[in-house]
């Protein structure tokens, strides 16, 4: 991987057993995807494929291949970010691939000046594949090594700087603070954290299949070394701000975050929490603070906070002629405009 994601960090969490294992129980039955090969081998983690069919228009339709652990539109799952092949090659995962039938193969965000994503260009000719990039996103983190909090804080812009750090006078004053990581306590973290998305997003952050996902993730990454953080800022005794941190082989992931609406007007409650958490992984030995792709409904606040960024991409390996054809199609329309 490049150097926003060394190799120490490798291969990350979502490209782990747990993380496959997780998703293969909570979404292997949705009846919209097709299994075609569970993942079941423990040295390679992206050996199993599903399968759902791509509308595209009427009378239309693509059957799209998948790794397991990949949210689709057929199975929209959690993110998983930084797609690697763990163990084996991206050529061993392709050649696996081309023995099912299908039209395209779905495979997301990859960062684009990974190695990875090299050899997957290469692949694609060598197996005539078309590759079309699809989507694109930019993916933020805070280098932890050969630095320090005060001076991380000091290469700020000084409005992201009161709203992450000095703001915190202002917290204090309202009563007693307390933060505290409610690991493993999972039920009651989701039950605060679905209560600030439901009010700010209208709709809980973690319910149905995705609950069973990253319930069962955390219970097994914990197990295989992974440290969860469900870290709670208390006000006079009630829940104002969560956020979920995962530390895996020296990486820190901001998974998920929310906090109370309208808690006290000139102070961010969120980007508050993200400086506690920052300072925390500061001193807790690990190399990178990721916040990972997204954006916050009113602000790039990622972008503001970040000291380094990366380009994710997501790809369709293009099998079929009648899909070739339909993108052909697709692309000279697009040039028509």
């Amino acid at each position: 991987m490049a150097e926003f994601f060394p190799a120490a960090h490798y291969p990350g969490i979502f490209a782990t057993h747990e993380w496959v294992d997780a998703w293969q129980d909570a979404w292997a039955d949705c009846a919209a995807i097709t299994a075609l090969q569970r993942h079941s081998d423990v040295e390679n983690c992206r050996d199993g494929f599903y399968l759902y069919t791509q509308k595209k228009r009427p009378l239309i339709a693509l059957k799209t291949l998948f790794p397991a652990g990949i949210s689709t539109p057929a199975s929209p799952s959690l993110r998983s970010e930084y797609f690697n092949a763990d163990k084996k090659s991206l050529s061993a995962l392709i050649k696996s691939a081309m023995l099912f039938e299908w039209d395209q193969l779905f495979i997301p965000d990859l960062l684009q000046t990974s190695a990875e994503y090299q050899q997957l260009c290469e692949i694609a000719q060598t197996e005539r594949l078309k590759l079309i990039e699809r989507d694109y996103a930019f993916t933020y983190a805070v280098q932890l090594g050969d630095n320090s909090f005060t001076d991380y804080l000091k290469g700020l812009g000084s409005n992201t700087r009161l709203k992450l750090f000095n703001k915190r006078k202002k917290l204090y004053q309202l009563g007693d603070i307390s933060l505290q990581n409610l690991w493993p306590n999972i039920d009651e973290f989701v039950q605060i954290l679905n209560q600030f998305h439901q009010q700010r997003w209208g709709k809980p952050c973690y319910s149905g299949r995705n609950l069973q996902q990253i319930t069962g993730f955390l219970k097994k990454i914990a197990m295989a070394g992974g440290q969860p953080d469900l870290s709670v800022i208390y006000c006079n005794g009630q829940a104002v701000s969560a956020a979920l941190d995962l530390e895996y082989r020296g990486r820190i992931y901001n998974i998920q975050s929310g906090y109370r609406e309208k808690f006290q007007d000139g102070i961010s409650l969120g980007t508050l929490h993200f400086g506690f958490q920052i300072e925390k992984a500061f001193a807790s030995g690990a190399d990178s603070y990721d916040f990972m792709a997204g954006n916050g409904k009113n602000s790039d606040y990622k972008k503001s906070l970040a000291t380094h960024s990366a380009t994710l991409v997501s790809v369709m390996l293009v099998r079929s002629k009648f899909a070739r054809l339909l993108y052909g199609l697709q692309e000279l329309l697009k040039r028509g405009q």
